[in-house]
């Protein structure tokens, strides 16, 4: 790999934080355009959970099944992988015609976001060269959460104020992303290929085992994390629709960026915080900030929803931020890639529990009910949670 000056290694490290912000925009952009699509090809909630569910699923398949694949072929054919096919699936959305079209766009961005996640974190602490140690897993998860914030905001402004929303905002979207694509080309590789190595195409996501310890304390704490941040996003719009009776797709959008957003300030303000510092700070938050949720939706409160939300945001930034800060310390160069795509996994499937349970259950138990069973639930996990990093430290 040629040499390269720390300037370049400055602009490397924007650009892969840029992409990884821009894709997970991406998997959120269609959310608040579910019930446009649901008008114009006639279909309910039963068939929006099961695209959402799609997209879910061609995550975790890439987080699995490539996860740690940029350790062994290099970080940016992972990055521009992941690039043409949230491209390809940009190009779907916008002629999508019927429910299989929005099914196969979902899919590919949920591939497109698994891919990028573990190849930009690992690359994102390659390329830091700063003091801090703790900056580059601050960076991705900021990218991470900026831009799953981001997503809903964007697309709601499009559906509320502009004509052909679920068109022109896919147009913006696929310029973007051919422009991000033509600069990811031009970053250096930081992990290149070893000549004449045979690839393995089998699963390889996993942490090494003087790391498995650590990864459990990780995993067991962005799950509940996760939970809380896909509940917030189910439970928004139809708390400000349904009971609230505000009809504007760009509100609901903004109420989820806020969340989201407060928790990447929460990152940047605690940034120099020790990992374990902040999961220990983080869920209690989360519990905190669980019980004023629920508190709002029974008594149809726009104040205790709303402080539920800042709370939220502030110990889903804290915690987040401090297991993958914690993960990434402990695990050698060369697994970094897999370890991560590990971590994610974790994360990803605590954001589609509530979204798939709500609406699972909301029809038959209402969705106040189902949302204090999953609440009660994900209580309880932050607790196991915060009791299981309170415990003394290992070094396993």
């Amino acid at each position: 790999m040629a040499t390269t000056t720390r300037t370049g290694y400055g602009a490397s490290f924007s650009i892969i934080a840029g992409t990884f912000a821009l894709l997970t925009t991406g998997g959120t952009l269609p959310i608040p355009l579910y019930t446009l699509w649901g008008s114009d090809f006639a279909f309910g909630a039963e068939t929006t959970t099961g695209i959402f569910a799609i997209y879910v699923l061609g995550t975790l398949l890439a987080l699995i099944f490539f996860g740690g694949l940029s350790d062994q072929v290099g970080r940016r054919p992972l990055a521009l992988a992941a690039l043409v096919l949230t491209l390809a699936s940009t190009v779907l959305f916008f002629f999508a015609s019927d429910v299989p079209m929005l099914l196969t766009a979902r899919f590919l961005s949920g591939v497109g976001v698994g891919l990028i996640t573990a190849a930009a974190t690992a690359a994102l602490a390659e390329f830091y060269r700063g003091p801090n140690p703790a900056l580059p897993s601050m960076v991705s998860t900021a990218s991470n959460m900026g831009g799953l914030g981001l997503g809903p905001l964007i697309a709601g402004v499009f559906a509320q104020y502009l004509p052909a929303p679920t068109q022109l905002i896919f147009v913006v979207f696929g310029i973007l992303v051919v422009a991000v694509t033509a600069l990811t080309f031009f970053v250096p590789e930081t992990h290149p290929r070893i000549p004449g190595r045979r690839i393995s195409w089998a699963p390889r996501v996993g942490v090494p085992r003087t790391a498995i310890r650590i990864y459990g304390r990780s995993a067991v704490a962005v799950f509940p994390t996760f939970t809380l941040l896909g509940l917030f996003s189910s439970l928004t719009p139809r708390f400000i629709g349904e009971t609230l009776g505000i009809d504007n797709r760009a509100i609901a959008g903004l109420a989820t960026f806020v969340l989201f957003e407060l928790g990447v300030v929460t990152q940047l303000v605690f940034r120099s915080r020790e990992p374990r510092w902040s999961i220990l700070h983080g869920l209690p938050l989360l519990i905190g900030s669980l019980a004023l949720v629920l508190a709002g939706v029974l008594s149809a409160s726009i104040v205790l929803f709303s402080a539920g939300t800042l709370l939220g945001g502030v110990g889903a930034g804290l915690t987040f931020m401090g297991g993958l800060g914690q993960l990434s310390r402990a695990v050698p160069h060369a697994s970094h890639a897999k370890s991560v795509a590990a971590y994610f996994i974790a994360a990803q499937t605590g954001l589609a529990v509530p979204v798939l349970s709500i609406g699972a259950l909301a029809p038959n138990l209402g969705l106040p009910v189902a949302t204090a069973v999953i609440i009660a639930a994900v209580i309880v996990l932050a607790a196991i949670a915060w009791w299981i990093n309170a415990r003394k430290p290992e070094h396993s």
